[in-house]
């Protein structure tokens, strides 16, 4: 659907799923990836499974949540490839903890180190590798936030809510502070999604399963990382060029269900 031959994208969280299906479909449609990985053993593996699509990759272990980390893997990408094009800041953690009353100190700074601070650190060393860039290409930043930025939940822990509405803020704040030097900002809602960190909840009886997910999702189906993907891919992409500082939810219509 998308020609990004000769394109560069970064993408975090790129070993495993929603950033792992970005990675692929960035690779599929001609696009050079720069990915972070928390080890280089499943760096490796995905650098050639990304190679047996035709593409370039290059890829560094990074802690996310620390500001050299985020630093380093822009300029590795920019060394190898020139420039940054798009980028996916993707990486997270799900936490569900106990209540706001009762929640550890430290399992807030921890989430929003991981979850917030790191998307800070990485929108501010890629917007300065886009605006370094030598020509008019436009840029575009996407970033994975969730339906619960856009809502209270049970489901998820308050350190957790609240990083994914801070998202909301600084993908606003880029958009309208960028756009124009031709980088646009947009993010990403997903819904529940099935990954690996999901299976343990998804992955029960069918009946049980079907509940679940229809309980909050008009679907009765659980998103899948390759929906999510295509649509950072069209963010990106010519077609959304009026996009700008926007969130897309990717539920199947679960925040319009009462």
């Amino acid at each position: 659907m998308f020609d990004f031959d000769g394109k560069v994208a970064l993408v975090t969280g790129a070993t495993s799923g929603i950033g792992r299906a970005a990675a692929k479909a960035f690779a599929s449609a001609g696009a050079n990836v720069v990915f972070s990985a928390r080890s280089d053993r499943v760096g490796s593996d995905l650098n050639k499974e990304l190679s047996r699509l035709g593409v370039k990759s290059v890829y560094n272990i990074c802690d996310v949540s620390v500001e050299r980390d985020a630093a380093a893997l822009v300029e590795i990408g920019k060394e190898r490839f020139g420039k940054i094009n798009f980028a996916f800041n993707n990486a997270g953690i799900f936490a569900s903890e106990s209540m706001l009353h009762e929640h550890a100190t430290e399992q807030w700074d921890k989430i929003l180190a991981t979850n917030l601070t790191s998307v800070y650190f990485f929108m501010k060393h890629e917007i300065r590798a886009m605006l370094s860039r030598q020509s008019e290409e436009p840029a575009a930043i996407v970033n994975n936030a969730s339906i619960v930025a856009h809502r209270g939940s049970t489901a998820s822990g308050v350190a957790y809510t609240v990083a994914k509405h801070g998202i909301l803020g600084l993908t606003r704040q880029a958009a309208v502070a960028y756009v124009d030097d031709n980088i646009r900002c947009n993010s990403v809602s997903p819904g529940p999604t099935l990954t690996k960190s999901t299976r343990l909840v998804l992955e029960g009886p069918p009946d049980e399963v079907k509940s679940f997910l229809s309980s909050v999702n008009p679907t009765s189906e659980a998103v899948d990382a390759e929906d999510i993907a295509a649509t950072v891919l069209f963010l990106c992409s010519a077609q959304a060029i009026m996009i700008n500082g926007h969130d897309i939810p990717i539920d199947g219509g679960q925040l319009s269900k009462l």
